[in-house]
């Protein structure tokens, strides 16, 4: 073999080695590139927006990636803005930068972004959920939203999200039906899916009486539209540009009033009272009523509204969505009084029986006036807890025949946490025995009885 033969297959063999080297070389990259991958994964599984923009939580970097994984951080952060670029995982951009799974991020966020994001704009989103509330997440927190009211939910959504601007609604249900909350929950909801303009609401009732008035709070007026119309003045309707103008009891809206948003809705323009200038705007409008729309509404006005949501009342509601929400408001009591409040399972369920012309509402006054009474009976004493009986209720719902029948198997403790049972037999089999200790100590009624309260008020500090 020549010389120049040899060379050849010298040079050939350490080709094929370099190429061996480099797949070699591909593989370990893919294999990290995996093991990194799962990291941000497993890192992101506890990410949310409020604690990592407080705590820097729920997400990865890349020191900590490569101490996980024992490689350089220098191959760890090429991978890293490799898995970025396949939009795989989201970089927020900060000191140090941190990364999070794309759609964990996404669904955290609410927003579709491509790569990545500055930590101010994170700060600026959460300041702003702050500010319409917890709710801005969604519908969760409304007591059967994935129950009874969950096709009430869905429809609400996709009213919402429609584009360009929504479809407007009319929300439909008893007194205290919870057609305000659910509206106000839209917004929040629409907030978080891009909704940049304000929640502008109008009784109608509160102007019933004065049509003329009614309709210049609505679309605003001109100066000297009408006697003491010294300036002019902006409307609802233009306050609530790019946002929601939600109409509660739009029944008591004159037939007027209803034709003059026909133009609103058919074509996104009105006029101010006593102006000529027509005026665009993009609004959704939501309205609310208690009464049959076909006896109180113009035809002309529903044919308008393409979604309607009817709400069930208290007692159509299935009866752990009943008891939900009567936990629900006892616990805004307990945050209230600053107390834990102690509450028999035969009350509990005289409360879920009981028919409320004013459904929620009625309920929550009800809870109210209850607790109310428990407080000032304790209010000398001062303790950490106050029990509701069934001697608290009101006489309208004093039924003596069914009080007479209440059990004592088991009592509930509210707090403003949530709820726990105990068992009510260690309880006053807890009470007697301290009672029978301390009298045959030799102690008066009064000491005794001072002294049970105070034990009482340990006992359930420590159930």
């Amino acid at each position: 073999m020549t010389m120049k033969e040899n060379l050849g297959l010298y040079l050939n063999n350490k080709y094929m080695e370099g190429k061996e080297c480099i797949a070699v070389k591909m593989v370990i990259s893919m294999c990290n590139k995996d093991k990194v991958y799962k990291v941000v994964v497993e890192k992101s599984k506890n990410f949310k927006l409020e604690d990592f923009v407080l705590s820097k939580s729920g997400a990865a970097t890349t020191n900590e990636i490569a101490r996980i994984l024992n490689l350089a951080r220098s191959n760890v952060s090429a991978i890293l803005n490799e898995l970025v670029r396949e939009e795989k995982i989201i970089k927020i951009v900060s000191k140090p930068v941190y990364y999070v799974e794309k759609e964990i991020f996404i669904q955290a966020f609410g927003k579709r972004i491509k790569y990545e994001i500055n930590f101010s704009e994170l700060i600026n989103v959460v300041s702003e959920i702050k500010e319409v509330g917890v709710e801005a997440f969604g519908f969760d927190n409304i007591i059967g939203y994935n129950g009874s009211l969950k096709e009430q939910i869905e429809q609400a959504k996709a009213a919402v999200v429609y584009p360009p601007n929504g479809l407007h609604t009319l929300i439909i249900g008893p007194p205290g039906s919870g057609k305000t909350y659910l509206a106000e929950s839209m917004y929040k909801f629409g907030r978080r899916k891009g909704l940049k303009g304000s929640f502008e609401v109008l009784n109608c009732a509160d102007y019933y009486h004065n049509p003329q008035l009614l309709l210049s709070h609505l679309f605003g007026h001109a100066k000297g539209a009408y006697t003491g119309a010294f300036v002019e003045r902006i409307g609802l309707v233009e306050k609530a540009n790019n946002g929601i103008l939600f109409l509660d009891e739009v029944h008591r809206l004159p037939p007027e009033g209803q034709e003059m948003l026909f133009y609103l809705i058919d074509k996104g323009m009105y006029k101010r009272l006593g102006d000529t200038e027509e005026r665009k705007v993009n609004v959704m409008i939501i309205a609310a009523t208690t009464e049959k729309i076909d006896s109180i509404l113009l035809r002309t006005f529903i044919r308008r509204i393409p979604v309607i949501i009817q709400l069930p009342s208290f007692d159509e509601r299935p009866v752990e969505e009943k008891m939900e929400i009567i936990v629900y408001l006892l616990r805004e009591e307990s945050k209230r009084l600053g107390v834990d409040i102690i509450i028999s399972s035969h009350l509990l369920a005289l409360l879920s029986l009981f028919k409320y012309e004013g459904n929620i509402g009625e309920l929550k006054s009800l809870i109210q006036l209850i607790c109310s009474k428990a407080f000032l009976a304790n209010f000398q004493i001062n303790r950490k807890f106050i029990k509701l009986d069934s001697a608290l209720l009101p006489s309208k719902y004093y039924k003596k025949e069914i009080i007479n029948t209440e059990t004592f198997d088991e009592l509930f403790i509210i707090t403003p946490f949530g709820k726990r049972s105990i068992d009510r037999y260690d309880l006053y089999e807890f009470i007697a025995g301290k009672y029978h200790e301390l009298k045959s100590k030799g102690y008066e009624e009064k000491t005794i009885r001072d002294k049970i309260i105070d034990y009482v008020s340990n006992f359930l500090d420590d159930v």
